[in-house]
């Protein structure tokens, strides 16, 4: 997982987009979502419970910048929930998580 997380950072210092180099270092800043491996598909910020093939994303939540300091978060049954600053973005993204996320997916 740190490794994920160290390329990530690396990355997207160099080519943050629209607000996801905060998003990003917000996540890494909360130990819930520390402990899972991240990923970026297109604009949405994935969190995996694995950091080896396969990476799969499902049954956590997903989170995009939509500009303008606002966010959108999709919970693991679709629901999509907007916020206002990365703050509140980090914490729809925790509120949406399983009781133990970094449990083996099945």
């Amino acid at each position: 997982m740190e490794e994920r997380w160290r390329r990530l950072r690396e990355r997207i210092a160099v080519q943050d987009r629209s607000g996801v180099r905060d998003l990003v270092e917000a996540a890494f800043a909360e130990p819930r979502l520390r402990v899972l491996s991240p990923g970026m598909s297109v604009c949405w910020f994935r969190f995996s419970r694995r950091a080896a093939p396969p990476v799969r994303f499902d049954g956590l939540p997903l989170v995009r910048a939509l500009g303008d300091d606002r966010y959108e978060v999709r919970s693991s049954d679709g629901r999509l929930s907007e916020a206002t600053g990365v703050a509140e973005a980090i914490s729809l993204v925790v509120a949406a998580l399983p009781a133990d996320p970094s449990d083996a997916a099945p």
